[in-house]
């Protein structure tokens, strides 16, 4: 079984939290470097997709994974790079790197702001914030690159106290598949962790 972000969303009606978003990011940057090492050379036929609430897979074994099929009835252009809408080519790996790098990071915002509220801010902090901001970024230059990403992630969830990326997101497809009951017992604890711990 795989499991679209959108659809989690959609079928548990909350928002990404802090943690949820560093262990997205950090299993999304690690399955983008593998793919990247798979196809050394510039691909966009093969490396091209957008990243999206949409294409962005939750798998059981806590991997991420990355598929187009279920985005065809979807509009993509936020959560596409604006070198990619201006036309640009994808010439070079660092080119496809910042395109994912760009998506990812609208992906995650548009999680974090799932149905809050316009006058309730996101509680993501500025560390975090600052982060998704740099991905995004609208120069590419100026965007952070993967390798980057994925050190920053590293050194974040060794200093925090947040259970190992791949474990989190098996904890997040279990929810998926688990009762109401189950939910709202994730949810307590989710919530009594977040009050106690400030994850940076």
């Amino acid at each position: 079984h795989e499991f679209q972000t959108g659809n989690f969303y959609l079928l548990n009606k909350f928002q990404l939290w802090k943690a949820d978003i560093w262990c997205l990011k950090s299993r999304s940057s690690v399955r983008l470097a593998w793919l990247n090492r798979l196809f050394p050379s510039p691909d966009p036929s093969a490396m091209g997709f957008i990243i999206s609430p949409w294409s962005l897979l939750l798998m059981p074994s806590g991997n991420i994974s990355f598929a187009d099929e279920y985005v065809t009835q979807q509009d993509l252009r936020a959560f596409t790079a604006p070198e990619v809408l201006e036309g640009a080519s994808l010439s070079t790996v660092s080119d496809i790197e910042k395109m994912h790098m760009y998506s990812l990071g609208m992906t995650l915002f548009w999680g974090a702001d799932y149905e809050i509220p316009q006058s309730q801010p996101m509680k993501l902090g500025e560390h975090l914030n600052s982060l998704l901001l740099n991905m995004c970024d609208d120069v590419t230059l100026s965007r952070m690159s993967m390798r980057t990403v994925l050190d920053i992630c590293s050194k974040h969830i060794r200093n925090s106290s947040c259970d190992p990326p791949f474990s989190y997101i098996r904890k997040l497809v279990r929810l998926v598949l688990g009762s109401l009951s189950q939910v709202g017992l994730f949810l307590f604890h989710r919530e009594v962790r977040y009050n106690i711990i400030t994850l940076e």
